[in-house]
């Protein structure tokens, strides 16, 4: 008898490009991690497997975000556009400080169901390429259109 095809709970998709190499190239590890991460996990799984792959993601998340944060920084993204900025990085304190307390569950001994980790963790990185960076990822490149029309 066949077994059922794993399918991985989120795949790159062409929607998915910022148009900033670094960011999409981080995206891509953060998808791959997530993958990962599905098919080394089962609702059974010892709990210090399940904690050692949530610390993996958390940390990978935090080098992102603070690649991110730096582009902002660097390409003046909250001079010129505040409130997306603002939002953005709240979004990325929101997520850290949610993964924080499921790693302080699974610390403390308590499961998590693998379908839901991975539904709020594809979910989440879904909505905020899509969205938040996506917007940042726009700028990005129209201040280095601009930039390079200045220069020529």
């Amino acid at each position: 008898m066949n077994q059922p095809e794993i399918k991985p709970p989120l795949a790159w998709r062409p929607d998915f490009a910022t148009g900033v190499a670094i960011i999409d190239d981080q995206h891509r590890e953060l998808i791959k991690m997530l993958n990962q991460a599905s098919t080394q996990l089962t609702d059974h799984s010892p709990l210090s497997d399940v904690a050692r792959i949530v610390q993996g993601l958390l940390s990978y998340a935090g080098y992102h975000f603070q690649t991110e944060e730096k582009l902002m920084a660097e390409h003046g993204y909250a001079q010129h556009r505040a409130a997306p900025a603002a939002e953005h990085i709240r979004a990325h304190r929101a997520f850290a400080e949610k993964v924080v307390a499921v790693k302080a569950q699974i610390d403390a001994g308590q499961r998590i169901a693998k379908a839901d980790l991975e539904s709020f963790l594809s979910n989440w990185l879904t909505d905020h390429i899509l969205h938040t960076d996506k917007e940042l990822g726009a700028f990005i490149r129209d201040q280095q259109n601009r930039a390079k029309t200045v220069h020529n």
